[in-house]
């Protein structure tokens, strides 16, 4: 044995089993002569887990084992086969020789003819559990207190089962209180008897978990609970530390969900077990025993041992992650024992859930901060519980999904190398829909940031753009917001590479909402050049911040000395021209663009809506928009032939609608084929330049005004002609008619009568429906325009389905 390889170990066996009389060194001493040959195994951080004596015959340290899942099963199994061959030595990691004292030898012999010890979970509550038997009676636990926390613990165990044995259970076993002193606690050993370790909560005698669930039942108003009490003091204790291992979007998802709750409501408390997992739990005789009572309280949210039970034995078995969780808890509420069950003791189970859950998460963050060490199943339990304050925030509508989205993002960061940039807001959840979130990050973390939020539940829709030196996330979340968010990896502009990003990332801080920041001379760097080369000022807001202003040298000098960096020249330039190649080549790669089509008399609203359509597209849903009049203007206006383009355009934006005395057949024939044409070949010509590349073109009016309002463009043919024509255009993805009554529209303009009026809008929405009708790939759809924030929030909400 290496005694350095395991000093702290031995230390803590020394200061346990010190205090039974069992003084240890790791050397042979004068006074330590007495040899202790032992077996070890150790975790996975190299410490020991358990200790045993050299010549046991049987693995009692699987006392101290729970058999979750077939691994478990199958490590048990080889064990027992092993040991009853005498091949025990074999699942030991390796011998280790401890020496006592004559009198601790003594002692031993005496107490403990078999025994078997594991050496406590790390942290504040640790403690040292052997387990023994004299050859006489059944054997029992002690437990040795090697923290003041872990002291505390012991002495609520001993308080509860003095309690238990006081007012026992009908339907529930616990074990006996065999002796207890400050610090060092003996219990029975309730598996000397036959038994059966726990398995899923179903498995669980009904009558005993009804017992246990409802002891001490009671409704009490939840400002006045001892654990929302101790909560607040815990949540507020965690904000003072500012452990920085800890996520601060967990956090501040804790605090969201808390102060959704109303605390003047009453809330069902109960007696409750506190750490109820499939460890803790056996069944004998078809009763439910239960031990390990260290963490019990008087009053904690009811049914919050029916949650433990699920959540921890989902986490730490398996890691199944918080999927499993919701549908095993769904699952076992709905099963008919327990949902009477829940009407009967009038228990809100969500609400009750939700109290589980902020209780929990805010105790084991509070034990977690004061732990020097983590292993590695603390960081399941914060993805599982990070998960499910994101369920129930969503199911609760606290937050909208997007700002639910920007703190899992920061979560999933958090510890991770990244510097997000140009972020000047106080808070995560400030970011404007209509900004982008920029990160700095090494390229296989983007990468593995993209897949696992494409692989979150709030992205209901996505695209994801990539380039050689970034990527761009457009993310729509089932509440129909949007973020968006660019991942760099390399800073460039075309094929000019104009900054190093490796000590952005590599050198920035964690700022108090949660994401890194880079440091100040980086950031203001990145926005000089970013704005310099981009021929755009530096906005105010990141002078007053960062204090960059304007290069002193002219932007040729700048340039100069930028191509002069190494990543700008010899090979890694030529790479860099290649890269910027091809990412000029796939921006001609076809995208998913649309066409919009608005429709309605004059007076109905569309220039004002249009406007403002177009405004919520290019910030909030950041697409490129183009809005063109009436048709796709391949061919000019007819006047332009006579007057000019420019001329002509004006005549027409100065001459009122519907104003024209053309009777005759054959010019209007003339004139609809000239523009028609202009639809028929135009069409193509509009889906290249623009619905290809990820356009959204918007029409002011398009071709259903030669179907109802041949007049307005002084034509005068049968309805029946237009309309037939209509079948070979494509047909626009949305096609959106705005009106209102007439006595509205009047209000705004006066150019159509009354009666007009009316009658148009008669003939639009006949129209639509019958179109709706013919071709349901497209959508037809009629708008009353008489609230704007609504109509645009209607038609938004439309392009954004459409757009991804």
């Amino acid at each position: 044995m290496n005694e350095y390889r395991y000093a702290s170990d031995v230390s803590r066996l020394q200061a346990g089993l010190g205090r039974l009389g069992v003084p240890l060194a790791a050397v042979r001493s004068a006074t330590h002569s007495e040899p202790l040959p032992c077996q070890l195994f150790r975790n996975p951080d190299g410490t020991i887990r358990w200790l045993w004596p050299a010549g046991a015959k049987s693995p009692h340290f699987l006392r101290f084992y729970h058999p979750g899942g077939v691994r478990g099963r199958l490590f048990v199994r080889v064990t027992q086969i092993l040991f009853r061959w005498g091949l025990g030595r074999l699942v030991a990691h390796e011998p280790i020789t401890l020496y006592t004292t004559p009198t601790g030898a003594q002692w031993l012999r005496q107490r403990a003819e078999r025994w078997a010890l594991f050496t406590g979970t790390a942290g504040p509550n640790r403690k040292l559990v052997i387990w023994y038997n004299d050859g006489q009676a059944a054997g029992g636990f002690v437990k040795i207190a090697l923290a003041p926390p872990a002291v505390c613990n012991l002495r609520r165990e001993a308080r509860a089962l003095r309690r238990v044995q006081a007012q026992p259970f009908q339907q529930v076993d616990v074990p006996q209180l065999l002796g207890y002193r400050q610090g060092v606690l003996v219990q029975e050993d309730m598996g000397a008897t036959p038994s059966r370790p726990a398995g899923s909560f179903t498995d669980l005698p009904v009558a005993g978990l009804t017992e246990l669930l409802h002891r001490d039942w009671q409704q009490q108003p939840l400002r006045d609970t001892v654990f929302w009490q101790q909560t607040r003091q815990r949540l507020a204790r965690l904000r003072d530390r500012n452990d920085a291992r800890l996520p601060v979007s967990l956090i501040d998802k804790l605090d969201r969900l808390m102060g959704s709750l109303d605390d003047r409501q009453f809330v069902p408390v109960a007696s409750a077990h506190g750490d109820f997992t499939p460890w803790n739990v056996m069944v004998r005789d078809h009763r439910l025993c239960v031990f390990d009572w260290e963490l019990q309280h008087d009053a904690l949210p009811g049914w919050y041992d029916l949650f433990h039970y699920v959540y921890q034995s989902a986490i730490l078995v398996g890691n199944r992650g918080y999927g499993a969780i919701r549908r095993e808890v769904d699952a076992l509420l709905s099963r008919p024992e327990w949902q009477p069950a829940g009407d009967a003791y009038d228990l809100d189970t969500e609400e009750a859930e939700m109290l589980y859950l902020i209780y929990t998460v805010t105790y084991y963050l509070g034990v977690y901060s004061e732990q020097t060490d983590w292993h590695g199943q603390i960081h399941w339990l914060l993805q599982t519980w990070n998960d499910a304050l994101t369920y129930w925030l969503h199911r609760r509508h606290v937050l909208a999904d997007r700002q639910l989205l920007l703190y899992d993002l920061a979560f999933w960061l958090h510890g991770r190398p990244h510097a997000a940039l140009k972020f000047t807001h106080r808070q995560l959840i400030d970011l404007p829909e209509s900004s982008d979130l920029d990160l700095c990050l090494p390229q296989l973390e983007a990468t593995r940031l993209t897949d696992y939020l494409q692989k979150h539940p709030l992205w209901e829709q996505g695209v994801v753009e990539s380039r050689s030196f970034m990527a761009q996330l457009h993310v729509q979340c089932p509440d129909r917001t949007r973020l968006h968010i660019d991942l760099l990896w390399r800073f460039k502009r075309k094929q000019i590479e104009f900054m190093n990003a490796g000590p952005v990332w590599e050198q920035a801080t964690t700022a108090p909402h949660g994401l890194n920041l880079p440091r100040n001379e980086h950031a203001m760097q990145f926005i000089q050049r970013f704005y310099r080369l981009n021929k755009a000022p530096i906005p105010e807001r990141y002078q007053r911040l960062y204090g960059a202003s304007e290069a002193t040298m002219t932007a040729t000098d700048e340039l100069m000395q930028i191509r002069q960096m190494p990543q700008n020249r010899g090979w890694r330039g030529l790479f860099n021209r290649i890269n910027y190649a091809a990412d000029t080549l796939s921006s001609f790669r076809p995208r998913r663009g649309l066409v919009v089509t608005f429709s309605g008399v004059d007076g109905a609203g569309k220039s004002t809506v249009i406007e403002q359509t177009r405004y919520q597209i290019e910030k909030r849903l950041r697409h490129r928009v183009v809005v063109l009049r009436h048709r796709p203007s391949v061919l000019p206006i007819l006047s332009a032939w006579k007057y000019g383009k420019q001329q002509a355009e004006q005549r027409a934006a100065d001459t009122l609608p519907r104003q024209g005395t053309n009777q005759s057949r054959l010019s209007s024939l003339l004139r609809f084929g000239y523009y028609y044409a202009d639809y028929l070949f135009g069409q193509f010509y509009i889906q290249v330049k623009y619905v290809w590349r990820g356009y959204i073109v918007l029409y002011d009016r398009y071709y259903f005004d030669f179907i109802n309002d041949g007049r307005r463009s002084n034509i005068n043919l049968p309805k029946g002609l237009a309309r037939r024509l209509y079948s070979l255009l494509l047909k626009p993805r949305l096609n959106v008619f705005l009106y209102a009554p007439a006595d509205e529209i009047l209000r705004r303009k006066q150019e159509l009568d009354a009666a007009t009026i009316t009658e148009l809008t008669d003939q639009y929405l006949q129209l639509f429906s019958e179109l709706q009708e013919r071709y349901p790939s497209s959508e037809y759809l009629p708008v009353l325009n008489r609230q704007l924030p609504r109509t645009i929030r209607l038609i938004i909400d439309r392009i954004q389905t459409y757009s991804l």
